[in-house]
Parts: C-alpha cells; sequence; structure tokens
C-alpha cells in the first residue's frame, strides 16, 4: 500500500495541472528572428570494427561546437571529400560539454510555475549556448583514448564551476541483416 497524499500535496498537484491545462503555446511570428545554428560537414573516419578498413563518412556537425574543442584537427576529422553519408542509425562517438555557472539558481517555469533548478551559464531567455556535441575520431581505439584525454585536459577549465562537464559517448555502427 502507499503513503495517503497530504492535502497541500494534492492542492500542489492541482494547481500545476490547473496551469499545463490553461497553457497555450505562443504563436509563431511569420518573418520572425530565428536562432541559426551553423553546421558544417566533416570526414569522420570509422573506428567499428565492423566497418571496411579505412571506411570514412561525411557527417554533419555544429560549427560552434567544433570551435568550442578547438577545430577539426584536435578532434581527428577532416575536410569534406567524396565520401559517402553514414548509414541510417549510426552515430559517431562524440565528446560532449556542458558550460555551467559557478552556483545554480533555481528559477520558475514562466508557464506552470515549477521551480527547477538551472546550472547552464547565462540567463534564461539569454540565447547563450552552454551545451555543446562534437564529433571526434582516430586511427586507433588508443589513438582516440589519447585525443579525447587531450581535449578534456584542454577544456577542462572552461566549463564553469563545479556543475560544468566534458563527457565521452562511444561510437554506434549498425549492423544488420535481413531474416530472408
Amino acid at each position: 500500500m502507499g503513503r495517503r497524499k497530504s492535502a497541500k500535496q494534492l492542492e500542489e498537484q492541482l494547481k500545476y495541472a490547473k496551469a499545463r491545462e490553461a497553457y497555450q503555446a505562443p504563436i509563431r511570428e511569420d518573418g520572425a528572428a530565428t536562432r541559426r545554428q551553423p553546421k558544417i560537414g566533416v570526414k569522420y573516419a570509422v573506428l567499428s570494427p565492423l566497418a571496411a578498413a579505412d571506411a570514412a563518412f561525411t557527417i554533419q556537425a555544429s560549427k560552434k561546437s567544433i570551435d568550442f574543442f578547438g577545430g577539426i584537427t584536435p578532434l581527428g576529422l577532416a575536410a569534406v571529400a567524396t565520401d559517402p553519408e553514414a548509414p541510417r542509425g549510426f552515430k559517431p562517438a562524440r565528446i560532449l560539454a556542458m558550460v555551467s555557472d559557478s552556483s545554480p539558481a533555481v528559477v520558475r517555469a514562466k508557464d506552470s510555475g515549477r521551480a527547477y533548478t538551472r546550472y547552464g551559464s547565462g540567463s534564461r531567455g539569454g540565447g547563450t549556448q552552454y551545451n555543446f556535441t562534437a564529433p571526434i575520431t582516430a586511427d586507433t581505439p588508443a589513438n582516440l583514448k589519447t585525443k579525447v584525454e587531450a581535449v578534456i585536459a584542454a577544456k577542462k577549465g572552461s566549463v564553469g564551476g563545479a556543475y560544468g562537464r566534458i563527457w565521452f559517448e562511444p561510437e554506434d555502427y549498425p549492423y544488420a541483416a535481413s531474416g530472408e
């Protein structure tokens, strides 16, 4: 059996539910300014043992993220060549960062009024980018580890206080066959 909720808890849930029900998404104006997130094509060397030897794909990456991590060369990427696009479901090895302020702030959501902790740098609605994701590759797994450690060491000081972080996600190479 579960614990019975107090009247205060039920009133708060009702308040949030009414606010959620009353919410109307803002109407987008024709010709309104948009937030540009330019992407660039880069050559990504595939590390998976399932791929052909020296396999490479052309993938799209965020220009701001590549610049944040030091450019194309430290990430092991190259200029676009005539390489094919990545197959559906392919995820390159990525290095990610979240830049934070030195202390998080408790803010309230504009429409629901629910309180949450904001760890990212800048102010809400200020247009400051604080999440960065860029592909990273090398010719061998050992060299990839070295590159990842070098990028983390170089960018460790620029992620803000104790709440900023940098992490790595490995490559995911899909390999499937039909049952027929």
